[in-house]
């Protein structure tokens, strides 16, 4: 099996939400500073709670943006410039150039794929709040998969339920979205700009939908989650929301940034597969300009992976540009370069299942036995990109190893502690590192962990638990008017409906827990409250039915992977570097010479 189908599955999360149906009113239409909009009515009508039926109006593929064609390809989005006469805004738009691959459980993405792709669909609930909070969603998919609303899925339940304005935005991806030279010529970051300019065009132009631009949250799944905890670092961004949220991703894990050298090197090698072949930044931008977008979706996943002989987590992706990111998260963390927003992040308790699973396809309803070879395979792309000193690994190993059976060592199974050896150092202890870092620096945050294995999950199985993307299900209201083959448990139904109106709130009011601020909750609420996370308490949120408080999500893992583990790559490195000094000197003593060389303080390891 290619080394890459492991991490197929991370590639693929994207937001689920509800079916709907067109009612036969007169379509809504609203004026923008751009043009008129025609839009569709939609009902929300859960069969589970037919209490919260609510119409919807719906405006689908609204372009944000000019087609990022010709010579804007590969550059910074254009704003869309003003229409004449009605835009009928009632189908989804166009989805970013990409790849086909399955989205899930039952799920596929259907619609046209073109470059002109670069819209959003906003989503107002009948009748419309006075100056309505604004819920903004960046999807999911690895940079490489993936649109805001997917066939016949969307933010319906959502805006109905947590009464608020849903938006789902599309930006680039793959190569079209983050392909950089390095320089000036392909900075890199499109998807990331296109998503600024989204949030531009709602603060310009979400009035006109009954939305208060004071009160927009953005929040995203996976990569998506990583890209709102790039706008939480990025300049252009500050006060284009008061709120984000994060689920299951973030700025400063190792697989959301590509080293600038590293993506020059995919970008010149992707012009090598297209037969652009050249040194030059600006020949290789005239060749891939001039080319077929399909011939670049060709070309940009299987054949680069074949072509470097590795299944790097992220291949493309963002890069620190001087534009968009200054600088490393991990150093404007330490700056306290950090935008002024109160934010949710929070995990799953098995996301590394979701790495695990495509590996055994033929295991649908019986969880695989994963011995200590197996391990060590899962974790050495890990463990590269941390240390090339096997001290390293075996750290790790000891702490998540199985060592309950030392008669026979080949009888353990490692299952366990692989799924959550790789979501520990891929979500929840990154995550760690931002909450703290967001904290100190005066950002108020909120923490949850979900523990609830959906029934009808979203990329796992009855094995699996709760794993990556699950959280969609509850945030996007899925358990309320289930598709064909889905079941839910009206206790995930009453989750979905909390879920959703945390979500909103924050948007609403900066806290989870108050949909007004003129609110109070109950006495039985105050005993549910979502407490703010703080470096004293690490409270947070057990995303279950029962929604418990907690304290301390894998504290002391966290603590081995954020404060340990860089300690112990250090001395490593500086045992490597004794040992070449050391071996130097000993063949000089054999080859009976010396040097005139003496090392300097910056040349000579530290003592």
């Amino acid at each position: 099996m290619e080394m890459h189908s492991k991490f197929i599955c991370l590639l693929i999360c994207l937001a689920l939400s509800v079916a709907w149906a067109s009612s036969d009113q007169d379509p809504p239409v609203v004026t923008t500073r751009l043009g008129r909009i025609v839009g569709t009515r939609l009902q929300f009508n859960p069969a589970a709670r037919p209490e919260l039926r609510r119409s919807v109006d719906a405006y689908l593929g609204i372009p944000y943006a000019e087609p990022p064609v010709g010579t804007l390809r590969f550059k910074p989005p254009v704003a869309k410039s003003p229409w004449s006469g009605e835009l009928q805004a009632t189908e989804v738009g166009n989805r970013c150039p990409q790849p086909l691959m399955p989205m899930g459980n039952n799920v596929t993405l259907g619609g046209n794929i073109a470059e002109d792709c670069l819209s959003v669909d906003v989503f107002v609930p009948q009748p419309v709040p006075q100056k309505a909070a604004v819920l903004v969603y960046i999807h999911g998919g690895g940079f490489l998969v993936g649109a805001g609303s997917i066939d016949g899925f969307y933010a319906t339940p959502t805006a109905a339920i947590g009464d608020v304005i849903a938006v789902a935005l599309n930006y680039r991806i793959g190569a079209l979205g983050f392909l950089s030279t390095g320089d000036d010529v392909i900075p890199g970051n499109m998807g990331l700009l296109d998503q600024q300019l989204a949030l531009q065009w709602i603060r310009d132009n979400i009035q006109a939908f009954g939305g208060d631009p004071e009160r927009v949250a953005i929040f995203g799944e996976s990569v998506g989650a990583s890209s709102v905890g790039a706008h939480m670092l990025s300049p252009g961004s500050a006060g284009l929301f008061r709120a984000t949220i994060m689920e299951s991703g973030d700025a400063s894990a190792l697989w959301s940034i590509v080293p600038s050298d590293e993506a020059r090197k995919r970008a010149f090698m992707l012009g090598k597969l297209l037969d652009c072949q050249t040194d030059s930044s600006d020949d290789l931008l005239k060749c891939l300009q001039n080319m077929e977008f399909n011939a670049i979706i060709d070309n940009q996943f299987e054949k680069m992976l074949q072509e470097l002989g590795a299944a790097p987590m992220t291949l493309y992706g963002p890069v620190v540009d001087g534009r968009f990111l200054l600088d490393k998260p991990i150093n404007l963390y330490a700056e306290g370069v950090i935008n002024d927003a109160v934010s949710i992040l929070g995990s799953n308790s098995n996301e590394g299942m979701v790495m695990i699973k495509p590996v055994y396809p033929n295991n649908t309803d019986q969880a695989p036995f994963v011995d200590s070879a197996t391990f060590d395979a899962f974790m050495q792309p890990w463990m590269a990109m941390l240390s090339s000193d096997p001290v390293v690994a075996e750290a790790v190993k000891l702490m998540y190893g199985n060592f309950s059976c030392h008669a026979d060592p080949s009888g353990c199974d490692y299952l366990a502690g692989l799924s959550q050896a790789l979501g520990d150092i891929m979500f929840v202890c990154p995550q760690d590192r931002t909450a703290r870092a967001f904290t100190e620096a005066g950002r108020k945050v909120y923490r949850y962990h979900m523990t609830h294995a959906p029934t009808s999950p979203f990329l796992g199985n009855n094995w699996t638990g709760c794993t990556h993307g699950d959280d969609l299900l509850f945030v996007f209201g899925v358990p309320l008017t289930p598709s064909h083959g889905q079941s839910f448990a009206q206790e995930e139904v009453d989750m979905a409906i909390k879920t959703i109106n945390y979500w909103a709130n924050l948007a609403k009011t900066g806290n989870p827990n108050l949909s007004s601020l003129d609110d109070e909750p109950t006495d039985g609420e105050k005993e549910t409250e979502w407490p703010v996370f703080s470096l004293q308490e690490l409270a947070y949120k057990d995303l279950s039915p029962a929604m418990p408080n907690g304290r301390g999500i894998k504290a002391k893992e966290c603590r081995v992977w954020n404060e340990f583990i860089p300690k112990l790559v250090q001395l490593a490195e500086e045992a490597k570097n004794w040992r070449e000094v050391s071996a130097s000197v000993q063949k000089m003593n054999k080859d009976g010479g010396s040097s005139d060389e003496t090392c300097t303080k910056e040349s000579c390891p530290e003592e």
